[in-house]
């Protein structure tokens, strides 16, 4: 399998290629497992998501990224590597990625430093020409959105470790904001709430399972699930009933919190904004919006349409793949930070009362 153009969404959670022609060719967990002691990897992606809290001592599961940055440099690289050698034909596909042009989706809060990081990481794997889009932008275009008009297309991108928020008109970002809160954060907080209230231990893996059987941002019917942790006082395993109701207890803080982002994204937008945000409402995207009534919830609270698209986890690498066919419209609003950043401008009114 050969590609001379190739969009991957390197994500937090999941890792995906797209194959000019193609289509979506590989859609893998960001994981690789590694024998700590030669740091070879035994396995990547789905296999090695299997062997989260059941390895040896000698070996460690990792997540390369957190955040939506790059946090081990050269385990990323590697599992890139392994990732481009399954798609095709081992070695000989990775020459054919040397001489192919990748574009990356990256988050909206990526600073300059994340951003070369993750460019580097890509070239060090094989490709030698590597372009960034924001994901949020990506997402638009795969959700079909005409960005280039002068409307307000809104979009909400809740991935697995950062949520992403964006108006987007004329080609560019209007206004946007972006926080280190993403769908590993109800994971962690189930995990967190368990332990507090039940004295019981439970690993990712099954915190990720009560949220997907259980988890309801309105918590308004009444389900149970049961799951088996380790009794901290004993340290034997014990069964344990969940309700969604307290799901919704264990995860309201970062919904909150991720409310409360979106909402200053709304207020930054220009008054003349506000009629396209009451008409055409918001999109949502990214596999946390797969949270049962988080559309419902975010309509509630912000009093707008939200549109949950369809293939959320897809859409993302989608519209890298539709951009592939427009590389040379890539506009530089897409790529690096808008004028209207709020986190930006955060920063500089810290930095001006500094001063003062």
């Amino acid at each position: 399998m050969c590609a001379k153009e190739i969009a991957i969404d390197f994500g937090t959670s999941n890792t995906l290629f797209f194959y000019k022609g193609q289509g979506v060719v590989l859609q893998e967990p960001t994981v690789v497992a590694m024998n700590i002691n030669n740091k070879n990897i035994l396995a990547f992606g789905n296999e090695a998501k299997k062997m989260i809290g059941k390895t040896p001592i000698n070996i460690e599961v990792i997540k390369p990224l957190k955040h939506g940055s790059i946090d081990q440099f050269d385990i990323a690289k590697e599992m890139l590597r392994k990732f481009i050698e399954k798609v095709g034909e081992g070695k000989r596909v990775l020459r054919s990625f040397s001489r192919a042009r990748v574009l990356v989706g990256v988050p909206s809060g990526v600073t300059q430093v994340e951003r070369k990081g993750i460019e580097e990481v890509i070239r060090d794997a094989g490709a030698k020409n590597v372009m960034v889009v924001k994901s949020v932008v990506a997402a638009a275009i795969g959700a079909g959105a005409s960005i280039n008009k002068p409307k307000i297309t809104f979009i909400i991108d809740i991935g697995g470790g950062t949520t992403d928020i964006a108006a987007i008109t004329l080609g560019g970002i209007l206004v946007e904001n972006s926080i280190k809160i993403g769908g590993n954060n109800f994971d962690s907080a189930i995990i967190q709430y368990l332990r507090k209230n039940y004295n019981i231990n439970i690993g990712e893996i099954t915190a990720e399972n009560i949220k997907i059987q259980v988890g309801d941002a309105l918590g308004e019917e009444d389900m149970e699930v049961e799951a088996t942790g380790q009794d901290l006082t004993t340290g034997l395993p014990i069964p344990i009933k969940v309700s969604s109701k307290e799901i919704l207890l264990a995860i309201e803080q970062p919904l909150s919190k991720i409310l409360e982002a979106i909402k200053k994204v709304i207020e930054q937008c220009p008054p003349e904004s506000a009629a396209d945000i009451l008409e055409n409402g918001a999109l949502l995207t990214g596999g946390g919006s797969l949270l049962k009534n988080i559309d419902v919830l975010l309509e509630k609270e912000l009093k707008i349409k939200v549109n949950r698209v369809e293939n959320p986890l897809l859409i993302v690498v989608e519209g890298l793949g539709i951009t592939l066919d427009h590389l040379d419209l890539l506009n530089s609003m897409m790529l690096e930070y808008s004028p209207r950043n709020i986190q930006n401008e955060k920063a500089e009114k810290s930095h001006r009362s500094l001063e003062e």
